[in-house]
């Protein structure tokens, strides 16, 4: 798929689940970061051509992650990943482009689905 991600979440049973979908998928370049300041800082070293970030986190939460990853980079592909199932967030992630949404558990089909969304 050629993608290398970077996933956000301030759970670390989060962050491996994430992980392991995608292994599932075939990415081995996966990168993690326990909160939006060490999201900014790993996206700023390893560039991913993903970004998967929890919603609710302590300090900057997932949409103010997710803006100034977009100051850095405009194509970057973002997902707001969240167990908060609501149309708020959804409408707050179309405020920034090539940001999607999606529910926790993720899973595969989930994550193609949104990313198609994005090209």
């Amino acid at each position: 798929m050629g993608l290398n991600v970077l996933v956000v979440d301030d759970s670390p049973f989060m962050r491996q689940s994430i992980k392991e979908v995608f292994r599932y998928m075939k990415i081995d370049s996966v990168i993690e970061a326990k909160n939006g300041m060490d999201a900014v800082r790993a996206f700023r070293k390893y560039k991913p051509s993903l970004v998967t970030i929890d919603y609710e986190m302590p300090g900057l939460n997932g949409i103010e992650t997710a803006a100034k990853i977009r100051e850095m980079d405009k194509n970057v592909k973002m997902l707001i990943v969240t167990s908060i199932k609501s149309n708020m967030i959804a409408v707050k992630s179309g405020k920034i482009p090539q940001l999607g949404y999606i529910t926790k558990p993720i899973d595969p089909i989930m994550v193609k689905n949104e990313l198609a969304k994005l090209q």
